[in-house]
Formats: C-alpha cells, structure tokens, sequence
C-alpha cells in the first residue's frame, strides 16, 4: 500500500496590478487555500476556496477597477493627484486535527476616500465530508449552549468598552445581536472566534471587533499539522 500523504492547506496567493493607459490604478492581492492529501472531501473544500478567489478577482477587475478608472479621469481633468486603489484578501490555518479545519480571512479596500473597509470571518470544515462544520457540533447535545457564548461575547465586550480597549457604540449589544456574529465562526486552541461586522456596533475605525470565546475542542488529540500562516 502507498505512504498515506499528511493532510495540509497550502495558500494560493495573486498580485496584480490593473492600469489605465499606463497608469496604475488598482493593484490586489488574493489569498485561498488548497487542500492536500484529504480526498474527495479536501477537493470539495479546494473548489470552493476556488470559486471564491474567482468572485473577489472578478470584483476588483470588474466593477471597482471601473469605478477606479472614473476617479482618475475626474482627477485628471481637475489637475489633482490620483493615488491607486488596493484591495486584499489573504488568510491563515488556523487549525488542523481530527478532521477538522478552521480558516480566518481578512478582506479590505482602499478606495479614492482614503478609508478603508474591511470585513473578517471564519470557515470551520468537516474534511471528510468536504462540507462546513456547524458550531452546535462541540457542544454534544448541551443545552444553552447559544445562550453561553452570547453572554460570554457580552460580558467580554462590555468590559472592553469600559476599560477603552475597543470603541463600541453605547447600544452595541443590540446592534450585535443583529449582526449575528457566531454565523462566521472560528476555531482556535482558546476557542470559539467570531467578529463583528465593520460599521455595525462600533466606528470604523475600530475595523472588525474580534471577541475570543472559551469552547471545548473537538478531542484531545495533537495536531495533524501546526498552523500555517497564508501569505498575508
């Protein structure tokens, strides 16, 4: 029988910049995962990362490298200086074992305004099944379990409010609620991950509001692989 090959996520990454009659006017770069040595399920997950590279390159090329182009010919007719547009996905592994993976992205864009919008998440996957694993999963059965991590994500904020760690807005625990963060998770070896939406409960200054919540972890056993950062 052949040597088992070690399951793995190996980062993708794209630089590219798009110009307009020479000048530069939008330049990203792109990160995503591919999954090595886990089968059918590791080429599920690779084809999605896949799908979702080509939606964010499309993006830049399509609509925003448009949108770029009008800015600078706005400029150029006034006579003022036009600075190129960026954009960035990139990610890292975050965990690896007992068939299970956990990915953190980070997104941004920097457009002619000088701001800058972001936007964090988590994917979690089953690797066997090549599908993404639901949080209730590292609870077996227990009860309150939502209740738990939303108290615990309250709690946590709150007290970073007041010590100024973090600018929220004063009703950000409403805001919170609607922006259902624990949707977008992830795992790490302290636990659950999960962020707020950018301009959702706090200024955007304050980027993705990330809050670190305590659950156990799916067995006990060491890594398949330590964590790999992706490019970015």
């Amino acid at each position: 029988m052949g040597e088992q090959k070690q399951v793995q996520a190996v980062w993708n990454e794209e630089r590219r910049t798009l110009t307009l009659e020479g000048e530069p006017v939008l330049s990203y770069t792109l990160c995503w995962p591919r999954v090595e040595g886990a089968g059918l399920g590791g080429r599920w997950i690779s084809r999605y990362y896949d799908h979702l590279a080509k939606s964010w390159r499309r993006r830049w090329e399509r609509e925003v490298y448009w949108a770029a182009c009008l800015e600078l010919a706005g400029r150029r007719e006034s006579a003022r200086p036009f600075s190129p547009w960026q954009g960035s996905l990139t990610g890292e592994t975050v965990l690896l074992r007992d068939g299970t993976l956990s990915l953190r992205f980070q997104g941004s864009e920097l457009r002619g305004d000088g701001r800058t919008a972001r936007v964090r998440w988590g994917d979690v996957w089953n690797i066997r099944e090549g599908a993404p694993k639901p949080l209730r999963s590292l609870f077996s059965g227990e009860k309150g379990w939502k209740s738990r991590l939303w108290q615990a994500l309250l709690r946590q904020g709150e007290a970073r409010r007041q010590a100024g760690d973090c600018f929220l807005d004063g009703d950000w625990t409403e805001k919170a609620r609607k922006a259902r963060p624990l949707r977008d998770w992830c795992l790490t070896e302290e636990g659950v991950e999960v962020s707020l939406p950018q301009c959702s409960a706090a200024p955007a200054a304050e980027g993705c509001p990330t809050f670190s919540l305590s659950a156990p972890l799916a067995g006990d056993a060491r890594e398949e692989n330590p964590p790999r950062t992706g490019a970015g």
